[in-house]
């Protein structure tokens, strides 16, 4: 049997970097939480309540195998204009390929298409970087970045975090 080349660096995942990791909320927490999350979607609907939040937005899609309509309240960045989602959650993958959906940001429910970008990991390390530039947080990021660290786009590459790309209907 012919011995195999040896795999480019660029195919492997970045290693994981010492100042850059994932840091979700702990499941107690989210059990705590999850009882608030239809009141959440109702602010985030509502023209008054909804119209006050500008970092948060409600996604409405029909998941792929279950058929069913699923809310989702995300973060929105705005990457070069651009409306955004990161995550690492199943869900995203409803959006593979391009999905149908209906975004909900300041009261305001437009109708568009999610779309899972194919992006590499530099790519998506770059698109973070721009939203913690943005003055995003890194804990709405779901980040923990190491005390007195400006990470770099390397390391933010390597948490993992998927794109999900927003084109929506101009108003």
């Amino acid at each position: 049997m012919a011995k195999q080349p040896p795999t480019p660096q660029a195919d492997r995942p970045p290693a994981p970097s010492p100042n850059v990791r994932l840091n979700p909320p702990p499941p107690a927490l989210m059990r705590w939480l999850n009882p608030l999350v239809p009141l959440v979607r109702r602010v985030l609907s509502s023209r008054h309540l909804g119209g006050r939040i500008d970092r948060l937005m409600l996604l409405e899609f029909t998941g792929r195998r279950s058929g069913r309509r699923i809310r989702v309240p995300v973060a929105l960045h705005l990457i070069d204009g651009v409306p955004m989602a990161f995550t690492h959650r199943p869900w995203r993958l409803n959006f593979t390929g391009g999905t149908p959906v209906t975004v909900t940001h300041r009261g305001q429910v437009r109708q568009g298409r999610g779309v899972l970008l194919p992006a590499t990991p530099e790519q998506v390390g770059s698109a973070l970087r721009a939203a913690l530039d943005s003055g995003t947080s890194a804990f709405v990021l779901g980040l923990k970045i190491a005390r007195s660290c400006e990470p770099t786009t390397q390391d933010l590459a390597t948490v993992g975090h998927s794109l999900i790309r927003f084109d929506l209907e101009t108003v």
